[in-house]
């Protein structure tokens, strides 16, 4: 065979090119359906915790919730994809994290002031409202960046083909560095 003769070398022509993009979409997708299933299962599970007050204001919080994980599972892998397309980095991901989250908090935030001014603090309910509203869609968030955070893996430099974790003793400051110009 031609692979055989060649190497595998031969046909890494346009494959590899496209063998990281594949990767990144198939990690895109894996992120978007498994934080989807997290943050359904998570919104489930604080449903059941007793709702006291007025049960269509639960029920209100809890759909709220379920829709922010919808939203979440299928703009998050949007957002995160754009920009690992632009930086393939951890730092990267972690500012699509923050662009993700604060719209998420700042509806909570902006839905309990209403209700804190108006009504009243009450530490249960709230709690409560909390965990069905807010939190299952930043679940899903996170769930999202932590996978892509796997997949893209720790920056290294070019030629670097050490094993993760620990150098052995190779010290680092001066295998390549560049040397300051004097004149």
């Amino acid at each position: 065979m031609a692979w055989e003769r060649h190497g595998r070398n031969a046909f890494k022509g346009r494959g590899a090119v496209q063998r990281p993009y594949g990767r990144l979409v198939l990690a895109l997708l894996a992120a978007g359906v498994l934080s989807f299933l997290a943050g359904i299962a998570f919104a489930e599970t604080v449903g059941i915790i007793p709702c006291q007050g007025e049960g269509l204001a639960c029920n209100i919080d809890a759909a709220v919730g379920g829709y922010g994980v919808i939203i979440a599972a299928v703009l998050g892998p949007i957002i995160y994809g754009v920009t690992l397309l632009v930086a393939r980095n951890r730092i990267a991901l972690g500012g699509a994290l923050a662009v993700l989250l604060v719209p998420i908090i700042g509806f909570y935030l902006l839905a309990m002031s209403d209700h804190w001014r108006y009504v009243g603090f009450y530490p249960y309910q709230d709690f409560r409202t909390f965990l069905v509203m807010a939190l299952p869609p930043a679940l899903t968030v996170m769930v999202q960046w932590l996978i892509l955070r796997i997949a893209v893996g720790p920056k290294r430099p070019e030629g670097d083909v050490s094993p993760r974790g620990k150098t052995r003793g190779k010290d680092k400051s001066e295998s390549g560095a560049i040397p300051f110009p004097t004149e």
